[in-house]
């Protein structure tokens, strides 16, 4: 509290400010009066427009406090005291002010750490005091998940609970490649990252090496000037690197429509709107895409000047081809998406789009800056790279702001202006404005991001405790003022990360292709091609999430859950919801139980005295309270009892990750042509008997032969047809024998463009509709899975052509399962053990675990 008291002493003998236009006058005509008498032309009422400097304050009050037809003319009439501020304004003379954005940030002397001066002076102000200071542990965590996105290192963060070396503590954490991993993700939201084109197919794409540039910029803490540049322009840079062309994924990540039918011109425009748009918000706070079809009805920014800022983004080859091209070979078996511009004489002419329609263009215009902002840099060319060196250059007034505002709200749970995503007249003024100004204009002396990071984690504000008095949630619910640490529900992936590390399965492996950790069976019901979710092996099934594969139209189930975005929009900020749902998840999703499984043992073995004690240490870096001692004693004496009487279930505790993998299990009982195929017994005519799908059916009179079954007009490089089969139907019958102990999770890896039913053992298993261009592995109803026995087994298959007769038509089938899991004999003292992995569970889920504190 001592480091806190010269300045509060300074804050309290500083002058409250003056009313102003600002602060006062603004934000109210933007909320009732802008829509009908703002920017927009075409919307603009009784020819009186207030987004501007004018002289028709009286006209203003007249029409605000007219008797019977009081202005606005719908939605909550003006309060008493609204209409006096503006009586007040008007009597000083209405003076106006361009909004406070749009201005170049200004200086303000700030003694001291310039954080905590401005931080104080708010809170004089509002007669709040800060809190104490947060305890080393909460600190030690704190600081972990805020620059790393997972726990610390245990004997990193002993060092630090020991000598309370804070800075030293810092350095590592920023010195640590899990900073860049951290931070990708974030910046990943922004880049709509996804592994799939979106839309109806969403096909795989390959765009992770974007993804691991992103965090090597990071750890390498590439200047955030040079950062931007590279993404938006790094083609147009002179002799570009590859990492410099690997960079313009930013905007590759855009969603490509291969459907058939559909306009590839339409997509690709929608694809520039969609880069100006996100390019707007991510640097520069502004809601740019709300000019497609007219005039921003709020901020500066006309109908034909989105078109002019659309010309910079017009000039590239990319053109909604199924193909993603162009692309960037890295080896032989990688390629990315970059951006590239069109040659001189290939470059497109830019139209204003009439109502936003590409159907119906209209005049002709260059590429140009909006009027309110500062134009381009001197000799900067006109172009993508003139354009993002305007973004970054001292004269734009934004672009630090909004980038200094989105990493403090990272750090503190919320935005020194609260709309990250609008910096116009609509948005939220910033709460502490002068703290904005100072922060921005000190990040872009160097554009270092480690280095602003550090400033606000070393403030004394950032280390406060984060508890809640009745006085601040009486004076200060939402924390606005940061008398109190931010206390937030982590974001999805780090809820996922940290469980995993505190178990001690996270892999620290950094880059690559994205992995496929477990997922239920369901999920990814792709239509139209073969894609199917395949749990990775080993490491990569413990990988940090960002690596996870994203599927835009097929969201990983527990991330979404926890509010992750699809990747098919640009999220500027995550909404937090609280659902009983995520409660679910962190309870039963399977990830979490071979957490805590892992996390139980890990106990046992480093402190077997003692296992809460290290249970603690390992999720939440403190010891236990004695009233947690006694209730989770109290747990795990009631489990302990219970599972003693299910023996079965205490051996599936402790050895959950075998019963999850059942893939580590499986076997190929039915090889399909992929390797070597087995011969079916076939007919292509109706067999005329209803009984042929089951065992007792005689098929012995039937053709045999092969998969592929199929025929094609023209011979396949890819399908090989060993069988042919060139009629509406076919009827197939294969007969296999299972061992005694009979294997689990049957699959059915099929490739077909054809509709087709399974029967096993006379019982319908499997009904498709769909078509798909690889193999996919269908998984078997439970009335088929539970028609398998020990002995001889009969597969039926009637498969029914797809399509207009003469198009090529293709089936090829085979059988996998998962051999029976071998647990061994119950030993004494199992369930005490596997009670444990019950109490890791439920450390897991406590409301501290799951939060930032």
């Amino acid at each position: 509290m001592l480091r806190w008291l010269p300045l509060t002493l300074l804050a309290l003998t500083l002058r409250a400010e003056a009313p102003d236009f600002q602060r006062d006058v603004r934000p109210l005509l933007s909320k009732k009066c802008i829509a009908c008498h703002g920017p927009d032309e075409h919307s603009r009422q009784a020819g009186l427009r207030l987004d501007q400097p004018h002289a028709k304050g009286a006209r203003i009050l007249a029409r605000v406090s007219h008797p019977t037809r009081p202005m606005p003319p719908s939605g909550p009439r003006l309060t008493p005291a609204e209409i006096k501020t503006l009586e007040d304004w008007v009597a000083a003379g209405a003076p106006y002010t361009a909004h406070w954005a749009y201005q170049k940030p200004k200086p303000t002397p700030a003694p001291g750490h310039a954080i905590d001066f401005f931080i104080l002076q708010k809170l004089a102000e509002k007669n709040l005091t800060p809190s104490k200071p947060a305890d080393r542990p909460t600190l030690a965590r704190r600081l972990a998940l805020d620059l790393l996105g997972v726990p610390p290192d245990p004997a990193l963060a002993a060092e630090f609970l020991r000598t309370g070396d804070y800075s030293k503590y810092v350095d590592a954490l920023l010195a640590n490649p899990q900073f860049g991993e951290r931070w990708a993700k974030i910046w990943l939201d922004l880049a709509r990252y996804a592994d799939t084109q979106g839309y109806e197919k969403d096909s795989k794409r390959t765009i992770w090496p974007y993804r691991d540039w992103v965090i090597r910029a990071f750890n390498d803490n590439l200047p955030f000037n040079e950062f931007t540049i590279r993404q938006l322009a790094g083609d147009l840079l002179p002799d570009p690197s590859i990492d410099d062309l690997i960079a313009t994924g930013f905007h590759r990540n855009t969603m490509t429509n291969t459907e058939g039918g559909t306009d590839d011109e339409e997509y690709r425009d929608l694809a520039i709107r969609d880069r100006l748009a996100t390019t707007g918000q991510v640097w520069m706070g502004q809601t740019w895409g709300c000019a497609q079809c007219h005039t921003h009805k709020y901020d500066p920014l006309t109908h034909k000047e989105f078109y002019q800022l659309y010309a910079f983004f017009n000039q590239t080859a990319d053109d909604d081809h199924p193909s993603d091209r162009p692309t960037l070979k890295l080896t032989d078996k990688s390629s990315t998406l970059i951006l590239k511009e069109l040659p001189p004489g290939k470059q497109r002419k830019t139209r204003i789009y009439e109502r936003g329609n590409f159907l119906t263009p209209g005049e002709t215009v260059e590429a140009a800056l909006p009027a309110a902002f500062p134009p381009l840099p001197a000799k900067a060319p006109r172009n993508r790279l003139g354009f993002a060196q305007w973004l970054v250059s001292p004269e734009n007034p934004l672009t630090a702001r909004v980038t200094v505002n989105r990493f403090w709200s990272r750090l503190m749970g919320r935005g020194l202006v609260d709309s990250e995503e609008d910096f116009g007249t609509q948005g939220v003024p910033p709460t502490h404005p002068e703290l904005l100004d100072h922060l921005a204009l000190e990040f872009q002396k160097d554009w270092n991001v480690k280095k602003l990071l550090k400033t606000i984690v070393t403030s004394a504000t950032y280390k406060q405790a984060s508890d809640l008095t009745p006085e601040l949630r009486e004076k200060d619910p939402q924390n606005k003022y940061y008398a109190r640490a931010g206390r937030f529900r982590l974001d999805a992936e780090m809820v996922r990360d940290q469980a995993l590390a505190a178990a001690g399965l996270l892999s620290r492996k950094l880059y690559g292709p994205p992995v496929m950790p477990w997922q239920p069976e369901g999920v990814w019901l792709v239509v139209y091609n073969g894609d199917s979710w395949v749990t990775s092996p080993g490491e990569d099934r413990y990988r940090r999430a960002l690596y996870t594969f994203m599927r835009r139209t097929s969201a990983y189930p527990s991330m979404m859950n926890f509010d992750a975005p699809t990747g098919e929009v640009c999220t500027i900020k995550r909404i937090r919801t609280n659902t009983p749902l995520q409660a679910l998840t962190v309870m039963n999703d399977p990830t979490f139980m071979e957490a805590a499984q892992h996390l139980a043992a890990r106990a046992r073995q480093e402190s077997p005295a003692d296992p809460l004690a290290k249970l603690f240490a390992l999720a939440l870096l403190r010891p236990p309270t004695p009233a947690e001692r006694q209730r989770i004693a109290a747990l795990h004496a009631a489990t302990t009892a219970d599972l003693a009487r299910q023996p079965q279930n205490a051996a599936k505790l402790l050895n959950y990750d075998k019963v999850l993998y059942s893939e580590d299990r499986q076997a190929t009982l039915l090889p399909d042509a992929r390797t070597t195929p087995r011969e079916w017994r076939y007919r292509l005519t109706d067999p005329g008997d209803a009984n042929w799908m089951k065992p007792s059916y005689d098929a012995s009179q039937w053709s045999a032969g092969p998969g592929y079954f199929g025929h094609f007009s023209k011979p396949s490089e890819t399908t090989p047809i060993k069988t042919t089969w060139d009629t509406d139907v076919l009827w197939l019958r294969y007969e296999l024998d299972l061992p005694a102990a009979v294997p689990t999770n049957f699959k059915l890896p099929a490739r077909t463009n054809a509709q087709f039913d399974v029967w096993i053992n006379g019982v319908l298993a499997v009904s498709n509709i769909f078509e798909r261009s690889g193999h996919y592995e269908y998984p078997i109803n439970d009335d088929g899975q539970k028609a398998f026995r020990p002995g001889r087994n009969t597969i039926a298959i009637r498969v029914a052509r797809n399509g207009i007769r003469g198009a090529g038509q293709v089936f090829d089938a085979g059988l996998i399962g998962s051999l029976p899991l071998q647990l061994g004999k119950p030993q004494p003292g199992d369930a005490a053990k596997a009670a444990w992995v019950v109490v890791a569970n439920t450390i897991l889920n406590l409301d501290e675990t799951v939060t930032r504190r």
